[in-house]
Protein backbone atom coordinates (compact mmCIF):
# COMPACT_ATOMS: atom_id res chain seq x y z
CA UNK A 1 0.00 0.00 0.00
CA UNK A 2 2.91 2.05 0.67
CA UNK A 3 4.08 2.15 -2.49
CA UNK A 4 1.02 2.78 -4.69
CA UNK A 5 0.54 5.53 -2.68
CA UNK A 6 4.27 6.53 -3.62
CA UNK A 7 3.24 5.82 -6.93
CA UNK A 8 0.32 8.21 -6.62
CA UNK A 9 2.06 10.87 -5.64
CA UNK A 10 4.47 11.09 -8.09
CA UNK A 11 2.13 10.86 -10.71
CA UNK A 12 1.10 14.51 -9.63
CA UNK A 13 -1.02 14.63 -6.65
CA UNK A 14 1.61 14.80 -4.15
CA UNK A 15 -1.01 16.73 -1.57
CA UNK A 16 -4.69 15.47 -0.50
CA UNK A 17 -7.82 17.82 -0.73
CA UNK A 18 -9.36 19.54 1.74
CA UNK A 19 -12.72 17.84 1.06
CA UNK A 20 -13.88 17.87 4.68
CA UNK A 21 -13.28 21.40 5.49
CA UNK A 22 -14.47 22.43 2.08
CA UNK A 23 -17.65 20.93 2.56
CA UNK A 24 -18.47 22.06 5.54
CA UNK A 25 -18.00 25.66 4.93
CA UNK A 26 -19.94 25.04 2.09
CA UNK A 27 -22.61 23.69 5.19
CA UNK A 28 -22.01 26.53 7.25
CA UNK A 29 -22.24 29.08 4.67
CA UNK A 30 -25.98 27.91 3.54
CA UNK A 31 -26.31 28.01 7.31
CA UNK A 32 -25.44 31.40 7.84
CA UNK A 33 -27.78 32.33 4.59
CA UNK A 34 -30.92 30.84 5.75
CA UNK A 35 -30.56 32.17 9.58
CA UNK A 36 -29.45 36.13 7.96
CA UNK A 37 -32.26 35.84 5.09
CA UNK A 38 -36.19 36.15 7.23
CA UNK A 39 -37.92 34.63 4.16
CA UNK A 40 -35.45 31.55 4.43
CA UNK A 41 -35.78 31.48 7.82
CA UNK A 42 -39.53 31.38 8.09
CA UNK A 43 -39.22 28.93 4.90
CA UNK A 44 -37.37 26.35 6.78
CA UNK A 45 -38.35 26.53 10.43
CA UNK A 46 -35.45 25.89 12.07
CA UNK A 47 -35.25 25.29 15.73
CA UNK A 48 -34.58 27.73 18.07
CA UNK A 49 -31.17 27.04 19.48
CA UNK A 50 -29.71 27.20 16.03
CA UNK A 51 -30.95 31.05 15.84
CA UNK A 52 -29.28 31.90 18.35
CA UNK A 53 -25.52 33.67 18.26
CA UNK A 54 -23.63 31.07 20.53
CA UNK A 55 -24.44 28.15 17.65
CA UNK A 56 -23.17 30.50 15.46
CA UNK A 57 -19.96 30.52 17.17
CA UNK A 58 -19.58 27.09 17.47
CA UNK A 59 -20.09 26.38 13.60
CA UNK A 60 -17.55 28.97 12.95
CA UNK A 61 -15.56 27.45 15.34
CA UNK A 62 -16.20 23.97 13.83
CA UNK A 63 -14.84 25.23 10.56
CA UNK A 64 -11.58 26.43 11.81
CA UNK A 65 -10.63 23.73 13.73
CA UNK A 66 -11.67 21.41 11.02
CA UNK A 67 -9.15 23.75 8.71
CA UNK A 68 -6.61 23.47 11.18
CA UNK A 69 -6.47 19.99 11.30
CA UNK A 70 -6.55 19.94 7.75
CA UNK A 71 -3.64 22.47 7.31
CA UNK A 72 -1.87 20.38 10.23
CA UNK A 73 -2.40 16.92 7.94
CA UNK A 74 -0.87 19.14 5.03
CA UNK A 75 2.22 20.02 6.98
CA UNK A 76 2.45 16.41 8.01
CA UNK A 77 2.23 15.03 4.59
CA UNK A 78 5.26 17.91 3.58
CA UNK A 79 7.13 16.38 6.54
CA UNK A 80 6.83 12.99 5.71
CA UNK A 81 7.71 13.47 2.25
CA UNK A 82 10.88 15.48 2.68
CA UNK A 83 11.60 12.90 5.39
CA UNK A 84 11.21 10.39 2.35
CA UNK A 85 13.12 12.49 -0.18
CA UNK A 86 15.68 12.94 2.82
CA UNK A 87 16.21 9.13 3.01
CA UNK A 88 15.80 8.63 -0.71
CA UNK A 89 18.87 10.84 -1.14
CA UNK A 90 20.92 9.29 1.93
CA UNK A 91 20.46 5.79 -0.14
CA UNK A 92 21.45 7.60 -3.16
CA UNK A 93 24.84 8.62 -1.45
CA UNK A 94 25.01 5.32 0.20
CA UNK A 95 25.02 3.55 -3.37
CA UNK A 96 27.25 6.23 -4.78
CA UNK A 97 29.57 5.69 -1.91
CA UNK A 98 30.02 1.39 -2.46
CA UNK A 99 29.94 1.94 -5.92
CA UNK A 100 33.28 4.14 -5.48
CA UNK A 101 34.61 1.14 -2.70
CA UNK A 102 33.65 -0.98 -5.49
CA UNK A 103 35.30 0.28 -8.12
CA UNK A 104 38.14 0.97 -5.26
CA UNK A 105 38.51 -3.29 -4.57
CA UNK A 106 38.20 -3.74 -8.12
CA UNK A 107 41.24 -1.79 -9.19
CA UNK A 108 43.42 -3.11 -5.82
CA UNK A 109 42.07 -6.84 -7.11
CA UNK A 110 43.36 -5.91 -10.39
CA UNK A 111 46.85 -4.63 -9.42
CA UNK A 112 47.02 -7.60 -6.73
CA UNK A 113 46.10 -10.54 -9.57
CA UNK A 114 48.56 -8.76 -11.56
CA UNK A 115 51.19 -8.98 -8.90
CA UNK A 116 50.02 -12.54 -8.21
CA UNK A 117 50.64 -13.63 -12.30
CA UNK A 118 53.93 -12.13 -12.26
CA UNK A 119 54.91 -13.86 -8.81
CA UNK A 120 53.59 -17.53 -9.82
CA UNK A 121 55.24 -16.34 -13.37
CA UNK A 122 58.36 -16.09 -11.50
CA UNK A 123 58.12 -19.21 -8.96
CA UNK A 124 56.80 -21.32 -12.47
CA UNK A 125 60.51 -19.78 -14.00
CA UNK A 126 62.38 -20.63 -10.92
CA UNK A 127 60.83 -24.35 -10.53
CA UNK A 128 62.09 -24.68 -14.06
CA UNK A 129 65.33 -23.83 -13.98
CA UNK A 130 65.41 -25.80 -10.86
CA UNK A 131 64.21 -29.05 -12.24
CA UNK A 132 66.94 -28.67 -15.31
CA UNK A 133 69.58 -28.06 -12.65
CA UNK A 134 68.32 -31.09 -11.16
CA UNK A 135 68.59 -33.25 -14.32
CA UNK A 136 72.00 -31.43 -15.32
CA UNK A 137 73.34 -32.65 -11.95
CA UNK A 138 72.19 -36.09 -12.34
CA UNK A 139 74.25 -36.29 -15.24
CA UNK A 140 77.35 -35.11 -13.59
CA UNK A 141 76.64 -37.13 -10.54
CA UNK A 142 76.32 -40.25 -12.72
CA UNK A 143 79.41 -39.19 -14.64
CA UNK A 144 81.52 -38.78 -11.52
CA UNK A 145 79.89 -41.95 -10.18
CA UNK A 146 80.86 -43.62 -13.10
CA UNK A 147 84.43 -41.79 -12.87
CA UNK A 148 84.32 -42.85 -9.16
CA UNK A 149 84.13 -46.26 -9.90
CA UNK A 150 87.24 -46.41 -11.90
CA UNK A 151 89.16 -44.27 -9.36
CA UNK A 152 88.12 -46.43 -6.51
CA UNK A 153 89.07 -49.73 -7.86
CA UNK A 154 92.32 -48.49 -8.22
CA UNK A 155 92.78 -46.96 -5.12
CA UNK A 156 91.74 -49.58 -3.35
CA UNK A 157 94.05 -52.06 -5.56
CA UNK A 158 96.94 -49.89 -4.39
CA UNK A 159 96.11 -50.64 -0.56
CA UNK A 160 95.33 -54.10 -1.06
CA UNK A 161 98.88 -54.56 -2.56
CA UNK A 162 100.08 -52.44 -0.08
CA UNK A 163 98.44 -54.82 2.58
CA UNK A 164 100.09 -57.99 1.00
CA UNK A 165 103.67 -56.25 0.50
CA UNK A 166 103.54 -54.98 4.31
CA UNK A 167 102.64 -58.34 5.52
CA UNK A 168 105.28 -59.83 3.56
CA UNK A 169 108.29 -57.90 5.21
CA UNK A 170 107.10 -57.50 8.15
CA UNK A 171 109.39 -56.35 10.97
CA UNK A 172 109.90 -53.74 13.61
CA UNK A 173 112.42 -52.09 10.97
CA UNK A 174 110.38 -52.01 8.32
CA UNK A 175 107.05 -50.61 10.04
CA UNK A 176 109.44 -48.00 11.78
CA UNK A 177 110.53 -46.60 8.67
CA UNK A 178 106.72 -46.60 7.23
CA UNK A 179 105.70 -44.35 10.08
CA UNK A 180 102.09 -44.43 11.40
CA UNK A 181 101.08 -45.48 7.56
CA UNK A 182 98.23 -47.77 7.99
CA UNK A 183 96.66 -48.89 4.97
CA UNK A 184 93.91 -50.69 6.72
CA UNK A 185 92.95 -47.46 7.98
CA UNK A 186 93.16 -46.01 4.59
CA UNK A 187 90.53 -48.41 2.78
CA UNK A 188 88.47 -48.34 5.92
CA UNK A 189 88.27 -44.49 5.28
CA UNK A 190 87.87 -45.16 1.42
CA UNK A 191 84.93 -47.98 1.95
CA UNK A 192 83.15 -45.72 4.22
CA UNK A 193 83.69 -42.28 1.74
CA UNK A 194 82.37 -44.62 -1.16
CA UNK A 195 79.13 -45.96 0.98
CA UNK A 196 78.76 -41.86 1.79
CA UNK A 197 79.14 -40.82 -2.18
CA UNK A 198 76.63 -44.03 -2.74
CA UNK A 199 74.11 -42.69 -0.47
CA UNK A 200 74.23 -39.27 -2.09
CA UNK A 201 73.76 -40.28 -5.14
CA UNK A 202 71.18 -42.57 -4.75
CA UNK A 203 67.62 -40.95 -5.59
CA UNK A 204 65.75 -42.64 -2.89
CA UNK A 205 67.69 -43.63 -0.28
CA UNK A 206 64.90 -45.57 1.86
CA UNK A 207 64.24 -47.39 -0.97
CA UNK A 208 68.62 -48.49 -1.77
CA UNK A 209 69.11 -49.13 1.68
CA UNK A 210 65.82 -51.72 1.19
CA UNK A 211 67.00 -53.33 -1.82
CA UNK A 212 70.70 -53.56 -0.11
CA UNK A 213 68.55 -55.01 2.66
CA UNK A 214 67.10 -57.54 0.21
CA UNK A 215 70.60 -58.72 -1.36
CA UNK A 216 71.99 -59.22 2.02
CA UNK A 217 69.08 -61.18 3.46
CA UNK A 218 69.59 -63.25 0.58
CA UNK A 219 73.44 -63.43 0.73
CA UNK A 220 72.78 -64.32 4.81
CA UNK A 221 70.73 -67.51 3.85
CA UNK A 222 72.57 -68.85 1.43
CA UNK A 223 75.81 -68.60 4.15
CA UNK A 224 73.29 -70.39 6.59
CA UNK A 225 73.09 -73.17 4.08
CA UNK A 226 76.98 -73.62 3.14
CA UNK A 227 78.62 -72.45 6.49
CA UNK A 228 79.96 -76.18 6.05
CA UNK A 229 81.68 -75.76 3.02
CA UNK A 230 83.20 -72.30 4.62
CA UNK A 231 82.68 -70.51 0.74
CA UNK A 232 83.59 -66.82 1.44
CA UNK A 233 81.11 -64.51 -0.15
CA UNK A 234 82.37 -61.55 -1.98
CA UNK A 235 81.04 -59.05 0.42
CA UNK A 236 79.62 -59.68 3.92
CA UNK A 237 75.80 -59.80 4.34
CA UNK A 238 75.83 -58.74 8.20
CA UNK A 239 78.04 -57.41 10.59
CA UNK A 240 78.15 -57.00 14.40
CA UNK A 241 76.66 -53.42 15.34
CA UNK A 242 78.88 -53.13 18.56
CA UNK A 243 81.61 -52.70 15.98
CA UNK A 244 79.81 -49.99 13.99
CA UNK A 245 78.81 -48.27 17.46
CA UNK A 246 82.76 -48.32 17.82
CA UNK A 247 83.66 -46.95 14.80
CA UNK A 248 81.43 -44.24 14.91
CA UNK A 249 82.00 -43.77 18.54
CA UNK A 250 86.48 -43.02 17.35
CA UNK A 251 84.93 -40.59 14.52
CA UNK A 252 83.77 -38.41 16.98
CA UNK A 253 86.24 -38.31 19.54
CA UNK A 254 89.25 -38.09 16.87
CA UNK A 255 91.50 -40.36 19.53
CA UNK A 256 92.11 -43.91 18.12
CA UNK A 257 90.37 -46.70 20.11
CA UNK A 258 92.20 -50.40 21.11
CA UNK A 259 90.08 -53.09 19.07
CA UNK A 260 86.26 -54.19 20.21
CA UNK A 261 85.67 -57.70 20.95
CA UNK A 262 81.78 -57.57 20.35
CA UNK A 263 80.75 -60.88 22.21
CA UNK A 264 82.10 -58.92 25.17
CA UNK A 265 80.50 -56.01 27.19
CA UNK A 266 81.76 -53.01 26.72
CA UNK A 267 82.48 -49.54 29.04
CA UNK A 268 83.91 -46.38 28.44
CA UNK A 269 83.91 -43.03 30.54
CA UNK A 270 85.97 -40.40 29.59
CA UNK A 271 84.14 -37.69 31.02
CA UNK A 272 82.71 -36.37 27.76
CA UNK A 273 81.12 -39.32 26.39
CA UNK A 274 79.82 -42.47 28.36
CA UNK A 275 79.21 -45.57 26.36
CA UNK A 276 78.31 -49.00 27.42
CA UNK A 277 77.68 -51.77 24.67
CA UNK A 278 76.30 -55.13 25.04
CA UNK A 279 76.36 -58.30 23.13
CA UNK A 280 73.81 -58.15 20.15
CA UNK A 281 73.06 -59.58 17.29
CA UNK A 282 74.28 -59.51 13.82
CA UNK A 283 72.39 -56.84 11.16
CA UNK A 284 72.11 -57.06 7.53
CA UNK A 285 73.52 -54.61 5.18
CA UNK A 286 76.72 -52.39 5.36
CA UNK A 287 78.06 -51.51 8.64
CA UNK A 288 79.13 -47.87 6.97
CA UNK A 289 75.53 -47.11 6.98
CA UNK A 290 75.00 -47.64 10.32
CA UNK A 291 78.29 -45.67 11.00
CA UNK A 292 77.11 -42.57 9.50
CA UNK A 293 73.21 -43.05 11.57
CA UNK A 294 75.31 -42.66 14.70
CA UNK A 295 77.86 -40.55 13.84
CA UNK A 296 75.20 -37.75 12.91
CA UNK A 297 73.63 -38.55 16.19
CA UNK A 298 76.33 -38.46 18.03
CA UNK A 299 77.55 -34.79 16.33
CA UNK A 300 74.48 -33.49 16.83
CA UNK A 301 74.80 -34.67 20.88
CA UNK A 302 77.72 -32.98 20.88
CA UNK A 303 76.53 -29.85 19.78
CA UNK A 304 73.69 -29.12 21.54
CA UNK A 305 75.52 -30.65 25.13
CA UNK A 306 77.51 -27.77 25.01
CA UNK A 307 74.92 -25.08 25.12
CA UNK A 308 75.60 -22.55 27.52
CA UNK A 309 73.82 -23.18 30.79
CA UNK A 310 73.58 -26.79 30.88
CA UNK A 311 76.58 -28.35 32.36
CA UNK A 312 76.54 -31.73 34.22
CA UNK A 313 78.83 -33.67 36.57
CA UNK A 314 78.99 -36.79 34.26
CA UNK A 315 79.72 -37.31 30.70
CA UNK A 316 77.24 -34.74 29.09
CA UNK A 317 76.53 -37.85 25.91
CA UNK A 318 75.68 -41.38 26.30
CA UNK A 319 75.68 -44.06 24.06
CA UNK A 320 73.95 -47.06 24.85
CA UNK A 321 73.54 -50.95 22.57
CA UNK A 322 71.64 -53.88 23.75
CA UNK A 323 69.39 -56.42 22.20
CA UNK A 324 65.35 -56.32 23.31
CA UNK A 325 62.96 -58.54 21.57
CA UNK A 326 64.96 -59.44 18.17
CA UNK A 327 65.92 -56.03 17.87
CA UNK A 328 69.34 -53.95 18.11
CA UNK A 329 68.37 -51.31 20.48
CA UNK A 330 71.06 -48.46 20.43
CA UNK A 331 70.05 -44.51 22.53
CA UNK A 332 71.73 -41.61 21.98
CA UNK A 333 71.56 -39.29 25.35
CA UNK A 334 72.94 -35.44 25.35
CA UNK A 335 72.52 -33.10 28.22
CA UNK A 336 71.03 -30.18 26.68
CA UNK A 337 67.63 -28.46 26.44
CA UNK A 338 64.42 -30.49 25.36
CA UNK A 339 62.91 -30.11 21.66
CA UNK A 340 60.28 -28.08 21.01
CA UNK A 341 56.71 -29.75 20.56
CA UNK A 342 55.96 -28.04 17.63
CA UNK A 343 59.79 -29.29 16.06
CA UNK A 344 59.02 -32.66 16.56
CA UNK A 345 57.31 -33.48 13.60
CA UNK A 346 59.44 -31.39 11.59
CA UNK A 347 62.38 -32.57 12.80
CA UNK A 348 63.16 -35.44 10.16
CA UNK A 349 62.77 -33.44 7.22
CA UNK A 350 65.06 -32.35 4.85
CA UNK A 351 66.33 -29.26 5.22
CA UNK A 352 65.07 -28.66 8.47
CA UNK A 353 66.75 -27.88 11.34
CA UNK A 354 66.79 -26.32 14.93
CA UNK A 355 70.18 -25.03 15.21
CA UNK A 356 70.09 -21.26 15.40
CA UNK A 357 73.92 -20.33 15.88
CA UNK A 358 75.33 -17.34 14.47
CA UNK A 359 78.31 -18.76 12.85
CA UNK A 360 76.39 -22.25 12.45
CA UNK A 361 73.09 -23.24 10.64
CA UNK A 362 72.32 -26.29 10.01
CA UNK A 363 71.36 -27.71 6.79
CA UNK A 364 69.03 -30.09 8.09
CA UNK A 365 70.69 -33.49 6.03
CA UNK A 366 72.11 -34.99 9.89
CA UNK A 367 68.53 -36.05 10.91
CA UNK A 368 67.24 -36.60 7.96
CA UNK A 369 69.57 -39.43 6.68
CA UNK A 370 69.45 -40.69 10.59
CA UNK A 371 65.49 -41.08 9.41
CA UNK A 372 66.19 -43.03 6.10
CA UNK A 373 68.44 -45.43 6.96
CA UNK A 374 66.14 -46.21 10.16
CA UNK A 375 63.23 -46.91 7.51
CA UNK A 376 65.71 -48.53 5.15
CA UNK A 377 66.54 -51.29 7.57
CA UNK A 378 62.46 -51.34 8.49
CA UNK A 379 63.09 -50.22 12.21
CA UNK A 380 61.90 -47.16 14.31
CA UNK A 381 63.42 -43.87 15.83
CA UNK A 382 61.62 -42.33 19.00
CA UNK A 383 62.62 -39.02 20.55
CA UNK A 384 62.19 -38.39 23.98
CA UNK A 385 62.64 -35.38 25.84
CA UNK A 386 64.43 -36.69 29.68
CA UNK A 387 63.35 -34.52 33.01
CA UNK A 388 64.56 -35.32 36.08
CA UNK A 389 62.34 -37.88 38.47
CA UNK A 390 60.92 -36.56 41.81
CA UNK A 391 62.23 -39.26 44.18
CA UNK A 392 62.22 -39.31 47.89
CA UNK A 393 65.99 -40.97 48.94
CA UNK A 394 66.21 -42.74 52.29
CA UNK A 395 70.16 -43.03 53.44
CA UNK A 396 71.13 -45.90 55.91
CA UNK A 397 74.38 -44.73 57.10
CA UNK A 398 76.54 -47.07 58.81
CA UNK A 399 79.60 -45.40 61.11
CA UNK A 400 83.18 -47.30 62.22
CA UNK A 401 82.00 -47.26 65.78
CA UNK A 402 78.42 -49.19 64.81
CA UNK A 403 76.19 -46.17 64.62
CA UNK A 404 73.65 -46.20 62.19
CA UNK A 405 71.94 -42.74 60.84
CA UNK A 406 68.96 -42.67 58.68
CA UNK A 407 68.33 -39.75 56.40
CA UNK A 408 65.51 -38.57 54.32
CA UNK A 409 66.45 -36.35 51.12
CA UNK A 410 63.27 -35.81 48.60
CA UNK A 411 63.95 -33.97 45.54
CA UNK A 412 62.13 -30.94 44.08
CA UNK A 413 62.23 -28.39 41.23
CA UNK A 414 62.81 -24.83 42.21
CA UNK A 415 63.34 -22.59 39.44
CA UNK A 416 63.60 -25.15 36.59
CA UNK A 417 66.70 -26.72 38.92
CA UNK A 418 66.74 -29.71 40.72
CA UNK A 419 67.03 -29.50 44.54
CA UNK A 420 66.86 -31.25 48.03
CA UNK A 421 64.09 -30.49 50.25
CA UNK A 422 64.31 -31.63 54.03
CA UNK A 423 61.90 -30.91 57.02
CA UNK A 424 64.83 -29.45 59.04
CA UNK A 425 67.05 -27.44 56.32
CA UNK A 426 64.07 -26.66 53.71
CA UNK A 427 65.10 -26.37 50.25
CA UNK A 428 68.93 -26.52 48.99
CA UNK A 429 71.41 -27.00 46.63
CA UNK A 430 72.63 -30.53 48.04
CA UNK A 431 72.20 -31.93 51.50
CA UNK A 432 75.46 -32.42 53.79
CA UNK A 433 76.23 -34.60 57.43
CA UNK A 434 79.06 -34.52 59.31
CA UNK A 435 80.38 -37.64 61.86
CA UNK A 436 83.14 -38.39 64.14
CA UNK A 437 83.33 -41.50 62.99
CA UNK A 438 84.00 -42.74 59.13
CA UNK A 439 81.63 -43.89 57.31
CA UNK A 440 81.67 -47.69 56.51
CA UNK A 441 78.49 -47.72 54.42
CA UNK A 442 75.88 -46.89 52.85
CA UNK A 443 72.81 -48.06 51.85
CA UNK A 444 70.27 -45.47 49.61
CA UNK A 445 66.92 -46.53 48.66
CA UNK A 446 64.42 -44.24 46.16
CA UNK A 447 61.06 -44.45 46.45
CA UNK A 448 60.27 -45.43 42.99
CA UNK A 449 60.24 -48.99 44.60
CA UNK A 450 63.92 -49.90 43.17
CA UNK A 451 66.74 -52.01 44.15
CA UNK A 452 68.94 -50.09 47.08
CA UNK A 453 72.48 -49.13 46.05
CA UNK A 454 74.77 -49.97 48.42
CA UNK A 455 78.27 -48.30 48.61
CA UNK A 456 80.78 -49.74 51.29
CA UNK A 457 84.07 -48.84 49.36
CA UNK A 458 85.61 -45.96 50.65
CA UNK A 459 88.68 -44.47 51.31
CA UNK A 460 90.66 -43.52 54.71
CA UNK A 461 91.96 -39.99 53.10
CA UNK A 462 91.05 -37.81 49.83
CA UNK A 463 87.94 -36.65 48.48
CA UNK A 464 85.52 -39.31 46.89
CA UNK A 465 82.81 -39.19 44.64
CA UNK A 466 80.60 -41.65 44.24
CA UNK A 467 77.47 -41.41 41.50
CA UNK A 468 74.31 -42.96 40.60
CA UNK A 469 75.20 -46.71 39.58
CA UNK A 470 71.74 -47.74 38.83
CA UNK A 471 71.84 -45.45 35.78
CA UNK A 472 75.27 -44.93 34.67
CA UNK A 473 74.57 -42.78 31.65
CA UNK A 474 72.57 -40.35 32.99
CA UNK A 475 72.95 -40.77 37.01
CA UNK A 476 70.02 -38.95 39.14
CA UNK A 477 72.64 -37.82 41.93
CA UNK A 478 75.98 -38.01 43.32
CA UNK A 479 77.37 -39.00 47.03
CA UNK A 480 80.71 -36.86 48.09
CA UNK A 481 82.35 -38.62 51.07
CA UNK A 482 85.36 -35.97 52.43
CA UNK A 483 87.06 -37.79 55.57
CA UNK A 484 88.99 -35.51 57.93
CA UNK A 485 90.02 -36.41 61.91
CA UNK A 486 86.67 -36.20 63.55
CA UNK A 487 84.80 -34.52 60.89
CA UNK A 488 83.80 -36.93 58.11
CA UNK A 489 81.54 -35.13 56.00
CA UNK A 490 79.05 -37.08 53.71
CA UNK A 491 77.45 -34.59 50.86
CA UNK A 492 74.37 -35.89 48.20
CA UNK A 493 73.31 -33.84 45.40
CA UNK A 494 70.58 -34.62 42.72
CA UNK A 495 71.62 -33.54 39.45
CA UNK A 496 70.32 -32.37 36.84
CA UNK A 497 69.87 -34.83 33.90
CA UNK A 498 67.30 -32.71 31.65
CA UNK A 499 68.09 -33.49 27.95
CA UNK A 500 67.28 -35.32 24.69
CA UNK A 501 66.96 -39.23 23.84
CA UNK A 502 67.16 -40.45 20.53
CA UNK A 503 66.17 -43.83 20.49
CA UNK A 504 66.84 -46.35 16.94
CA UNK A 505 65.59 -50.06 17.24
CA UNK A 506 66.93 -52.15 14.20
CA UNK A 507 65.74 -55.67 13.35
CA UNK A 508 68.57 -58.25 13.73
CA UNK A 509 69.30 -60.89 10.89
CA UNK A 510 67.52 -63.65 13.17
CA UNK A 511 64.41 -61.15 13.81
CA UNK A 512 64.23 -60.81 9.73
CA UNK A 513 64.63 -64.78 9.32
CA UNK A 514 62.07 -65.82 11.89
CA UNK A 515 58.77 -66.17 10.14
CA UNK A 516 57.12 -66.21 13.90
CA UNK A 517 58.74 -63.27 14.76
CA UNK A 518 56.76 -59.93 15.48
CA UNK A 519 55.80 -58.54 11.95
CA UNK A 520 58.32 -55.45 10.92
CA UNK A 521 56.34 -52.68 9.93
CA UNK A 522 56.68 -51.19 6.31
CA UNK A 523 53.83 -48.89 5.79
CA UNK A 524 56.41 -46.04 5.48
CA UNK A 525 58.88 -47.70 3.37
CA UNK A 526 55.79 -48.52 0.69
CA UNK A 527 54.84 -45.01 1.59
CA UNK A 528 57.97 -43.47 -0.08
CA UNK A 529 58.00 -46.22 -2.69
CA UNK A 530 54.92 -45.38 -4.01
CA UNK A 531 55.42 -41.60 -3.51
CA UNK A 532 56.35 -39.90 -6.84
Amino acid sequence: MSGERNNGQRRGDPVAFPWLALLLGLTAIVFLLVVTDARLTSFYALPDFLRRREAHYGIVAILVLLACLDVRRVRRRHDSQRAELQQRQAQIDDLWQRNRQLQLKAHTYSEHADKLKLFISDKLLEYIEYDEKFLHFKGIAAEVRHNGVISFDKVQTALQQRMVARDAQSSPETDAAHGDADPQAALDALHYLWDLLDLSTAENLTLHIGNLMCECEEQYCQRLLESDQARALPDEPAYPPQRAAWRALAMVREEPLPELDPDTPYRLDDGRIHARFEPCGELLGKENHLVLLLENLLRNAQFYAAKPGYSSQFAPIALTLDEADGDACLRVYNRGPHVREEDLPNLFQLGYSTRRKREHHGRGLGLYFVNEIVKGYEGRIAVHNIDHPHHHYTLRITLLNGEDMIESVETVMENGRIRCWTVDDGIARSRDWTSRSPVTRIALEAGDGSEAVVLDDFSARGTQDFHDPAHPERPHWRLRYRPKRNAHRLDFMPLDIAGVEFEVRLPTAHKRLDTAGAAIETDSLDADIDAP
